[in-house]
């Protein structure tokens, strides 16, 4: 197990138990058609938008097929990706080709789920289909679903061998993380691992929730010792 990696190594005390319980100061697959009646700035148009693979691995290229979308140009974004220092990816130009729009999705730093967003130029009204790509390891949907997402950092705990949870606090996102928060929570945990009952032995984890959609359940994306 690791100590986590916050104020220095805790120094033997109890300040992780602290640290957990205070206020926070701030804030592969086949493809998936999402068609629908959609909002943009020249009315309303249902183009088909398929992403495939719907999952990938971090930094694995997925790639993009809209049709039924009559418009001089198409650019991407994939709401609330970013690079590893926070700023938001940028927009991409999709490529006529046969009367589909083509082309490839950023590689957004972090895992999570990522909405599609489109616009058929600068300015233009964003186009929001229910369409999105996953970023996150093989087996990631397999784990124990919830109604809510503090119980995955439960069960998180329950899956280290004799450790008795301590304390548990939703966690305030950083800044560099940009992802939407209806489909992600963080939280942070201390435990006490086996055979180690006091609290300067406690250790700590930072436990990301997410779910595959706006009404899905809730599943563990990944558990870190920083958030």
């Amino acid at each position: 197990m690791r100590r986590l990696i916050v104020v220095g190594a805790l120094a033997g005390t109890a300040v992780w138990t602290a640290l957990a319980l205070a206020t926070p100061s701030q804030g592969q697959s086949s493809t998936i058609l999402s068609v629908g009646a959609l909002q943009a700035d020249s009315g309303n148009v249902s183009p088909r938008v398929a992403v495939q693979p719907t999952v990938v691995r971090l930094h694995q290229q997925a790639t993009i097929a809209i049709s039924d979308l009559h418009a001089p140009s198409v650019q991407v974004r994939l709401a609330g990706s970013t690079y590893s220092d926070g700023t938001p990816l940028p927009w991409r130009s999709l490529h006529l080709l046969g009367g589909v729009w083509r082309g490839s999705l950023p590689t957004p730093a972090l895992p999570g789920v990522y909405p599609v967003v489109l616009r058929t130029r600068v300015g233009a009204a964003p186009i929001r289909p229910l369409s999105f790509l996953r970023v996150f390891a093989p087996g990631t949907r397999a784990s124990p679903s919830f109604h809510d997402p503090i119980e995955v950092a439960r069960w998180w705990v329950r899956t280290v061998p004799h450790a008795r949870l301590a304390a548990l606090k939703r966690w305030p996102r950083p800044a560099v993380d940009r992802r939407d928060v209806r489909l992600h929570r963080l939280y942070v945990v201390a435990y006490s691992p086996s055979g180690h009952p006091r609290v300067r032995d406690q250790l700590g984890m930072f436990v990301t929730a997410f779910r595959d959609g706006y009404h899905a359940p809730w599943r563990l994306l990944e558990a870190t010792v920083e958030p």
